[in-house]
């Protein structure tokens, strides 16, 4: 029992444990808070990145109200017709010179037909399909906000972190550089704001 507990022992590899993470002091970390960037505000992001992808619950209910308006407009027909007769009659009467005539004959015509499917004003099949545009794009909406706050968040954790502790190696400085250009790039691209 004694030597299978020392085998299992020998075996198993410790990796000594990493030091801590310093905690800054307070007034460091209000220093380093302060010094943050003041533009742009999450809200500003969040009404930024809604107005770019028209995901707005404005455009939403425009959407509804032209799907309920279509069904009070006509469907219109229109026809255009042009016709060309050509007649040609032969005379031949006995005694007299055989005579041909030709008659020339054109018409034109047009025609404008409007009709109204008064049913679609009680039920029109379009707002249904409207109204789950609606809620999908509610849905998007609400999916790019999170994404866009959860980045807009990450990026004022690294630039603390760089601001207030110190990397471990050179690899974790260059990362945290590269992640916060790479979110401050997503995030210009979502919302067109600079960073």
């Amino acid at each position: 029992m004694i030597a299978l507990r020392s085998l299992l022992l020998s075996t198993l590899s410790f990796a000594p444990a990493a030091p801590p993470t310093p905690v800054p002091e307070p007034a460091a970390l209000e220093r380093a808070l302060a010094a943050l960037p003041a533009r742009p505000t999450i809200a500003e992001v969040q009404q930024a990145v809604v107005k770019r992808l028209a995901l707005g619950p404005r455009s939403a209910r425009r959407l509804l109200a032209r799907a309920r308006a279509a069904a009070a407009l006509p469907s219109l027909q229109g026809e255009y017709d042009q016709t060309i007769d050509r007649d040609y009659q032969l005379d031949q009467a006995a005694g007299t010179a055989d005579a041909l005539t030709q008659d020339l004959g054109a018409g034109r015509g047009a025609r404008v037909r409007a009709t109204w499917d008064l049913g679609r004003l009680v039920f029109n099949p379009d707002e249904l399909r409207a109204a789950r545009a609606i809620l999908d794009a509610a849905a998007e909406r609400e999916r790019v906000l999170v994404a866009v706050t959860q980045l807009y968040f990450e990026r004022q954790q690294l630039l603390l972190e760089i601001a207030l502790l110190p990397a471990r190696d050179g690899q974790e400085a260059i990362g945290r550089r590269v992640r916060v250009a790479e979110i401050e790039a997503v995030l210009t691209g979502l919302t067109g704001l600079r960073f």
